[in-house]
C-alpha cells in the first residue's frame, strides 16, 4: 500500500468519525457500573439498565431501591454516580449537559469546562451550574442539600444566586428560599469524599 492510499485511507476514516459526531451518533454517556436495580423509561419503552448502556437526551433513570446507584462515564471523562434517584436527562450532547433531578443524589466528578461547555443540574427548587469541580447533591421532600468537595458551583433561585465553594454547602427548602451558604460539615465533607474515593477520582 503506499503512501497516497495510506492518507486516502486516513482522511476518510477521520471524514466518517466526523459525520458520526455531527450526526450524533457518538455515545456521550454510558452506565459503566451498576449495583442493584435501575430502570430507565422514555416516551417509547420502559427496561433495565444494564452496564454499557447508553444515556441519552429524554430518558428517565429511576432506582426504587436508596441504596442501589449506577455510574456513568462521559467521553469527555466527566463521571457521575446517581444513589437511590429518579433524574430525567433534559440535555444530553458533547457541550452541553443537563439532569433534572427529581430525588436521591447526584455525586458529580466534572472535567474542566471550555467556554462552551456547560453541565448544569436542577430540582424543584433551584438550579446548580458547574465550570469543573467534585460536588453532591440530594434532592429529599425536606431541601435541596448542596455540597461542595472541590471547586465551585453557582446555585441560583428566583431570590438570586450563590457560589459554593469547596467545603461549603447550601441547603434550599423552596424556590422562594433565601441563599446562604455555610461551612460543610467534616461529617458530610467526609461522606462525599469518601464516595467520590469509590468512584476512583481521588
Amino acid at each position: 500500500m503506499n503512501f497516497k492510499t495510506i492518507l486516502t485511507a486516513i482522511l476518510f476514516s477521520l471524514t466518517i468519525i466526523s459525520s458520526a459526531i455531527a450526526s450524533g451518533f457518538m455515545q456521550v454517556a454510558n452506565v459503566t457500573k451498576i449495583q442493584g436495580t435501575a430502570t430507565v423509561k422514555t416516551e417509547k419503552y420502559e427496561e433495565k439498565l444494564k452496564v454499557g448502556d447508553e444515556i441519552t437526551e429524554g430518558m428517565t433513570v429511576a432506582m426504587s431501591n436508596p441504596k442501589s446507584f449506577i455510574e456513568v462515564k462521559f467521553q469527555n471523562g466527566h463521571l457521575v454516580r446517581f444513589v437511590g434517584a429518579s433524574v430525567k436527562v433534559e440535555t444530553l450532547n458533547p457541550k452541553n449537559t443537563l439532569f433534572n433531578l427529581i430525588k436521591g443524589k447526584i455525586f458529580s466528578a466534572i472535567k474542566p469546562l471550555t467556554q462552551d461547555e456547560t453541565f448544569d443540574v436542577k430540582t424543584k427548587r433551584a438550579s446548580f451550574a458547574v465550570r469543573g469541580t467534585r460536588f453532591y447533591l440530594d434532592e429529599s421532600k425536606k431541601n435541596s442539600y448542596l455540597c461542595v468537595c472541590e471547586g465551585t458551583v453557582a446555585a441560583k433561585t428566583g431570590k438570586g444566586e450563590v457560589a459554593v465553594s469547596k467545603d461549603e454547602d447550601l441547603k434550599i427548602a423552596n424556590s422562594k428560599s433565601e441563599l446562604k451558604k455555610t461551612p460543610a460539615s467534616k461529617m458530610m465533607v467526609d461522606m462525599g469524599n469518601q464516595v467520590f474515593g469509590e468512584m476512583g477520582v481521588l
